[in-house]
């Protein structure tokens, strides 16, 4: 195991914590379990995509900037992967409100 590769799983380990956090306070409550699955699988997702775009485009960057960015890129891919859960939760089984009156 490289450099790289280390660096990107400790980054992306300690950004799920803080994410899930945010993806937890973020959604609703009946999604709430859905969306921490949902960071999970959108930090996981995160990380591979960093180490193919680094690998694809032979990039080299010093390994502070390398982590800081892998540790931002997961935060950020904790959230989207748990908003879009939480998204789909949401958009099923919409019942109308029968109480309501409608003209």
């Amino acid at each position: 195991m490289n450099l790289e590769i280390f660096l990107l799983i400790l980054a992306a380990a300690l950004a799920l914590p803080g994410g899930l956090f945010i993806a937890y306070l973020v959604s609703e409550p009946r999604a709430r379990w859905a969306s921490l699955l949902g960071g999970i699988i959108g930090d996981g997702l995160t990380g591979l995509g960093i180490y193919y775009y680094v690998r694809a485009g032979g990039i080299s960057i010093d390994a502070l900037s390398y982590w800081f960015g892998a540790f931002f890129g997961c935060s950020v891919g904790v959230l989207i992967g748990a908003l879009v859960v939480n998204f789909v939760v949401g958009s099923g089984s919409r019942s109308r409100d029968i109480s309501s009156i409608e003209m």
